[in-house]
């Protein structure tokens, strides 16, 4: 066994000396020899005896150690497997500056493996996919006005959810566009005034459809939600089978039926005026006051019964205003009173105005003494006259007692 273990050793001393043909020093020992390996001083190899070879060092670092007594072939291998100290880095030992980091896994260079690499304010967290630094992986990264984040572009954005919107103008998120908005569609619109969703924004309406979302309120009038209008009055229903009409000024339905009022009588809408008629802002005196709305004949719609023209033949509206506009916006010349107003046509002759046993002129017309006057009718018997200028002011067969102060309609 002793002769064994001095064969190996000097086994392993002359491989030492064909792997290190150059020594610093001559040595006249195999030890000495082997100590002048390449990659440092060599090991002693163990000499003959009986033991382990725990004296070997690391095949990697410096020279092996001094095996012990009787140690293996192994303690002498090892100072000839002893070469240069360090393995290559995994990166080649540097990395670009575009891609500073090295990712020791895949031997590669790259921009981040964490957000700590990434300083950049504008790319501050780091994508684990791809090693690059971007504007966000999840909303930690993103801030008001763009709170949340668009994980697969990595950019903050306004919105991803309907939580992400907290305006109360902008409650809802289109998530195609990465916007907060007040609508995504008709329905979230409620107000009358900006029914329809265009774009994500609640406008005004401009047909009926934009309305169909409002209850109560299904016609669009001039950017508004309404009832009705004078010309759209179907949601007014009717009355013993004639349709009701629409208050053309307040939008809502009224309990007046259709062609219900005559000549000078009030109206809402020209649908209530019997047909040749439209329903005309009346206004009198200096400077001009309204007296309200009141049917009036549509001159020249003959086809209707309105008269060709206002004097002769349509007495006591004598008087031709042109291009009247009326409630609803039709335009057409009217026949109108010249000299007094409807309030006190409607009175003439019909209302009595004896304040105990005397005449009392405030109790007629619009403008007392200025379109009415209280005349006595019979004895004691006191009405409500018109004032006239002829008797085409008057209402046939009356005429125009033009020697009275004002001037006023006879009522006999």
């Amino acid at each position: 066994m002793r002769t064994q273990n001095l064969t190996a050793a000097v086994l392993v001393a002359v491989a030492g000396a064909l792997l290190a043909p150059a020594c610093l020093q001559t040595s006249s020992t195999c030890e000495e020899e082997l100590r002048c390996g390449v990659g440092g001083s060599a090991g002693t190899a163990g000499t003959a005896g009986t033991g382990n070879a725990s004296g070997a060092s690391s095949a990697s670092g410096g020279g092996a150690g001094t095996g012990g007594n009787g140690g293996s072939v192994e303690a002498g291998a090892s100072a000839v497997a002893g070469q240069s100290g360090g393995g290559a880095s995994p990166c080649d030992g540097a990395c670009p500056e575009a891609t500073p980091v090295c990712n020791a896994a895949t031997h590669s260079c790259v921009e981040c493996l964490s957000t700590t690499d990434c300083t950049d304010a504008a790319k501050p967290a780091c994508d684990p996919n791809t090693n690059s630094c971007v504007e966000c992986v999840d909303r930690t990264s993103c801030a008001a006005p763009m709170p949340a984040c668009d994980a697969s572009k990595h950019t903050c954005v306004e919105c991803t959810a309907k939580t992400d919107c907290t305006t109360t103008g902008k409650p809802l998120c289109d998530t195609t566009a990465e916007k907060c908005v007040a609508c995504l569609q008709q329905s979230d619109c409620t107000s009358a005034t900006a029914s329809a969703c265009t774009g994500g924004t609640c406008t005004a309406c401009t047909k009926d459809a934009d309305c169909s979302n409002i209850a109560g309120k299904g016609v669009c009038n001039a950017g508004t939600c309404v009832q009705c209008t004078g010309t759209k009055f179907a949601a007014c229903g009717s009355s013993m089978g004639t349709p009701l009409v629409c208050d053309s000024l307040m939008h809502t339905c009224t309990a007046d039926k259709q062609a219900s009022a005559g000549l000078c009588q009030p109206c809402v809408s020209d649908a209530q005026c019997t047909p040749g008629k439209m329903c005309v802002q009346e206004q009198f005196g200096t400077p001009a006051q309204s007296v309200g709305y009141f049917c009036f004949w549509k001159k020249g719609d003959t086809a209707d019964g309105a008269p060709a023209t206002c004097l002769p033949g349509a007495d006591p509206y004598a008087a031709t205003l042109m291009n009247a506009t009326s409630i609803d916006g039709t335009k057409s010349d009217i026949c109108s009173l010249r000299s007094s107003t409807c309030v006190a046509r409607n009175q003439f002759s019909s209302k009595d105005c004896k304040n105990v046993a005397l005449p009392d002129d405030s109790l007629c017309g619009f403008a007392p003494t200025k379109d009415s006057k209280c005349a006595q009718a019979d004895v004691g018997v006191f009405r409500c006259t018109l004032t006239c200028g002829s008797n085409d002011d008057c209402p046939s067969p009356f005429t125009c007692n033009t020697g009275a102060t004002p001037a006023v309609c006879n009522l006999q």
